[in-house]
């Protein structure tokens, strides 16, 4: 089952990582992280721990998959954040967002 995550957050590495590989600033990828309560469960980090994703919106609308971990208390750790980059993943995106 997928984690109730009410609060998201960054570390540096991954905030530095998001807008200089991915072009995602650390505020839009927070914004579509809680723009939906659909997560779905992914690969585990080198951690062991399992990761989950997000098919969110930023509040200018731009799409955005973002990977998080599942911290506890609500809190989510997120990794990674990219705009879906073929129609195909831009598609799958549309659809687990429901619009």
């Amino acid at each position: 089952m997928a984690p109730r995550i009410t609060r998201f957050y960054a570390t540096l590495r991954a905030e530095t990582h998001v807008l200089e590989k991915h072009g995602v600033l650390l505020e839009e990828a927070v914004e579509a992280a809680g723009s939906s309560t659909r997560h779905r469960r992914t690969r585990s980090g080198s951690d062991g721990k399992p990761r989950f994703y997000v098919a969110g919106k930023a509040a200018d609308g731009r799409r955005l998959w973002v990977v998080f971990a599942d911290e506890g208390g609500g809190l989510g750790r997120i990794i990674t954040a990219r705009e879906p980059d073929s129609a195909k993943d831009r598609a799958r995106h549309k659809q687990m967002r429901g619009d």
